[in-house]
């Protein structure tokens, strides 16, 4: 099935975002890594939606907006969490929110709900709780002058950041056919002046060095990217499917930190990981 294979491409694309922007939250604010991947994320879709072309309505931008709005307050929770936490644990919890809320509106939309279906958010949720289960301390310490979070807070943004996640799918698979990219650059216009402002209103410094776009970079073209992907996906098949799919970005995540930074995946963990796939696999029959 399409939807499903763009679904993952979305989920793989997602999950670098998360990983590469968790490690920049480790050496910057999560808000001033937040304004530095939006503006990248911009200056891309910048270049490439007039390309493409699509005639938005007046409803389409209205949806990109909020989905900007929306967005920027998951992924601040998200970074939030990944600088402090265990990416391991972090990452996985996002994932309850973002696949609940397209997956309860889809099916409240007259997507139907078959006993295969049933059985697969019953395996993903149970995968979840599984990943989401307390590790050993990880080897990557959180940024400098920051406290390791605490299990309830990573629960708390974790779960937090997943359901903003959901309703910005929800929001995107509202658009007309014909839009094109361009909600998704209002998206980035809505998104990239709230964290400037919010930015400057905590009075933290806006610049950032090399080394940092060195993860700033990646993790703005691949959310900007991740987005574009959820929109075709979502355009070949049911949101109920497309947005489980897309929810398994934690996988991603968890396997770049296990091998770029060393962070440990428990056997609940990989078993909770095989679970949760398993469990979209079902979703999609």
């Amino acid at each position: 099935m399409l939807a499903v294979g763009l679904g993952l491409l979305v989920a793989t694309v997602y999950g670098s975002a998360d990983f590469f922007g968790g490690l920049a939250s480790r050496r910057r604010d999560a808000t001033v890594v937040v304004l530095w991947t939006q503006l990248v994320g911009l200056v891309g879709l910048a270049l490439v939606v007039p390309v493409l072309g699509g005639s938005p309505s007046a409803r389409d931008l209205a949806l990109g907006a909020g989905a900007g709005a929306v967005g920027l307050v998951g992924v601040l929770l998200l970074y939030r969490g990944l600088a402090g936490g265990r990416m391991a644990v972090v990452a996985p919890l996002t994932a309850v929110g973002a696949a609940f809320v397209p997956f309860v509106v889809g099916v409240a939309g007259g997507e139907g709900l078959p006993a295969t279906r049933v059985v697969g958010v019953a395996a993903a949720l149970a995968g979840v709780a599984l990943v989401s289960r307390p590790a050993p301390e990880v080897t990557a310490a959180p940024r400098e002058g920051t406290a390791r979070t605490s299990a309830a807070t990573e629960l708390g943004l974790g779960i937090g950041a997943g359901l903003a996640f959901g309703l910005v799918f929800v929001l995107l698979a509202g658009l007309g056919d014909g839009a094109g990219l361009w909600p998704v650059l209002v998206q980035r216009t809505v998104s990239v002046p709230a964290a400037l402002a919010l930015a400057t209103v905590l009075g933290l410094p806006r610049l950032v060095g090399r080394a940092d776009l060195r993860l700033i970079v990646p993790a703005g073209l691949c959310d900007a990217a991740a987005n574009a992907l959820f929109l075709l996906a979502v355009r070949a098949g049911a949101l109920s499917v497309v947005g489980v799919v897309s929810s398994l970005y934690p996988a991603s995540t968890i396997l770049l930190a296990a091998v770029v930074v060393k962070e440990p995946i428990t056997r609940p963990q990989a078993g909770g990981l095989v679970l949760a796939g398993a469990g979209v696999v079902l979703l999609a029959l």
